[in-house]
């Protein structure tokens, strides 16, 4: 996915710049990975704490002879084409969850985000973060019972990075020394060295202190490449993961299924042998969905806005009713400061001071969003143990006071402000949409006319004629187990802000300290990329945060609340804001007690 998703839906999509295939330190060396983790900082991934600097294992393998039960999850790939293979999948947010359970990396998410190792016994930094040494853990294999060496994951990971052949999910492997002459085909030598079975060294073009984070995403993931070699095509079906479980079965459009992997390093459920995921992404999927798990054919089902008041009124239902607390997401208005009025801070701050976030959430959303009192979800900061700036408060009496002070001229005489909204959401999120635009005129005055005629393409080439989205919603994931989300939204070369909102230390605009802030905010994220010490890093996010929101670069609106339904006999899944509604694996803790 390449760009931020700019309406609201039951996604689960993890929003990071996709860089193209040129990024260097020149162009945009802040390019933040993905998706809330924990504090990753000067330290060694090594196995004995999950939640601090260093990672161990101590649980052996425990797999059960005895699991014979199916567990049936919905999937629903949101219109992309399924692969199998990691190195051909999209980066879209579901296949994150999924492919995991086959494909296996160094290190891996938890359900909230946080990076856990998998394959790795540790994860080094060198002294400046350029450097990350990786340790195999001891007597890993294949799913075909085949040694997994060191070299087996260079030779993946150039795989990925075929110059013929790209791997959509390349982009997690920019920083990489010798990358943008990788791919381009100039040269051969790229930042791997193979030490000995057990350990490589990645060396990166600079300093890159959440680089775990990058590292834990599927297209790292090890693969058997003599299988690749002899079944191109079936070598999923053909036991060249290492993961949890093991693709045996898969029917294009209708499913796919796996099998415990009973060679896995860290065990299996005892009691469930099989997972079978059907896909189900027709527009009538809700509704089909809620009858297929009213049947207990399904185990568990996300919950639309759409579907959230009949499973309340359902007495059985609600029982089952779950929901995800810790918030992995920012809904948020972006404005051009290339376009009228928006070119004048003073006007985004009025916006941003017209916002009623609790009407908004609670009366507009029906509490399926949380009030945002900053940009960094909460997810993000406590992982990080970050305390982002507080956002600016409804009021608008200062909304109006800022735009007197400009001089904005409100009613028929203002300037023209469109929202285009793509014709494809539904109904019911235009018209709550609508009502945001309404009590921003409400509050201050500041008319925002909705357009719904145009599909999202169409958009896109508006956006592209006028060099940017004159006014916008959009929905960012947190997308790193830092604050790094910071980069991919506010650096002045991200790609989704050159030709997006368009904050630079180029611009001339009415209030010329509006480009200084954009250079200080680059020069806190570059800060805050090298730096190793946690609480030094966090103060410099903390920094560019609130710059972002005393300028009002985005305007944080609130944190998406998932929702879901579970069957009660499936016992000790982990779901988080990472996750979503899909558990975050499959593992040994997980049983069928029916």
């Amino acid at each position: 996915m390449n760009q931020p998703d700019t309406h609201v839906s039951g996604k689960n999509s993890k929003i990071h710049p996709q860089p193209g295939f040129s990024v260097t330190r020149r162009h945009f060396a802040q390019i933040a990975a993905f998706s809330a983790g924990a504090a990753l900082v000067p330290r060694a991934i090594t196995a004995k704490s999950r939640s601090s600097t260093a990672f161990q294992l101590d649980n052996p393998p425990s797999n059960s002879q005895n699991a014979d039960q199916e567990l049936v999850l919905p999937f629903d790939p949101y219109g992309q084409e399924v692969f199998l293979d990691p190195h051909r999948a999209a980066d879209w947010g579901p296949f994150w969850v999924m492919l995991p359970y086959v494909w296996s990396g160094l290190l891996a998410f938890d359900e909230n985000g946080a990076v856990v190792p998998d394959l790795a016994e540790s994860v080094t930094p060198g002294d400046d973060a350029s450097t990350w040494t990786c340790t195999i853990r001891h007597g890993i294999t294949f799913a075909s019972g085949k040694p997994v060496t060191a070299q087996h994951f260079v030779d993946s990971w150039k795989r990925a990075l075929d110059p013929a052949n790209l791997a959509p999910m390349v982009g997690y492997m920019a920083h990489v020394n010798g990358f943008d002459a990788f791919i381009a085909g100039e040269s051969g030598d790229i930042g791997f060295e193979v030490t000995d079975d057990r350990t490589i060294v990645i060396t990166l073009s600079e300093p890159v202190s959440d680089f775990p984070a990058h590292l834990a995403t599927f297209v790292w993931a090890v693969i058997d490449l003599e299988q690749v070699a002899a079944a191109p095509l079936d070598f999923p079906l053909n036991d060249a993961g290492a993961g949890q479980w093991r693709f045996t079965e898969f029917a294009d459009g209708d499913h796919i299924t796996m099998q415990q992997n009973p060679r896995y390093w860290d065990g299996q459920s005892p009691s469930i042998g099989t997972i079978t995921w059907p896909f189900m992404d027709s527009i009538a999927a809700a509704s089909e969905g809620l009858d297929r798990y009213r049947n207990d054919e399904i185990a568990s089902l996300d919950v639309p806005i759409s579907m959230l008041q009949s499973i309340r009124d359902d007495e059985a239902l609600n029982a089952d009713l779950q929901s995800i607390d810790l918030n992995g997401s920012t809904l948020a208005i972006g404005m051009d400061f290339n376009q009228e009025p928006f070119n004048d801070v003073r006007i985004r701050q009025a916006i941003a001071s017209a916002v009623d976030k609790d009407a908004w959430a609670n009366d507009i959303w029906q509490g399926t969003y949380v009030p945002a009192a900053s940009f960094t979800p909460p997810s993000t900061a406590e992982i990080a143990g970050y305390s982002p700036p507080t956002a600016p408060e409804f009021d608008p009496s200062r909304a109006a006071d800022l735009l007197s002070e400009a001089e904005f001229t409100t009613g028929d005489a203002q300037i023209d402000i469109v929202y285009y909204q793509p014709a494809t959401d539904s109904p019911e999120d235009q018209e709550r949409h609508a009502a945001l635009l309404q009590m921003i005129e409400d509050a201050c005055g500041i008319r925002i006319r909705q357009d719904t005629s145009k599909t999202t393409e169409q958009i896109a080439g508006l956006q592209s004629d006028l060099g940017g989205r004159q006014f916008d919603i959009v929905w960012w994931w947190a997308n790193s187990d830092t604050p790094s989300l910071l980069a991919t939204v506010g650096h002045s070369e991200s790609p989704f802000m050159q030709g997006w909102f368009n904050w630079s230390p180029e611009l001339e605009p009415t209030d010329g300290e509006v480009a200084e802030a954009s250079a200080a905010f680059n020069e806190h994220i570059a800060d805050a990329t090298s730096e190793l010490d946690a609480s030094a890093r966090n103060d410099s996010y903390a920094e560019a945060e609130k710059l972002l929101l005393d300028n009002a670069v985005y305007v944080p609106l609130g944190y998406w609340k998932q929702q879901y339904i579970q069957k009660p006999w499936l016992k000790g899944t982990r779901q988080g804001p990472w996750s979503g509604r899909i558990p975050v694996r499959i593992d040994k803790d997980v049983t069928i007690e029916r």
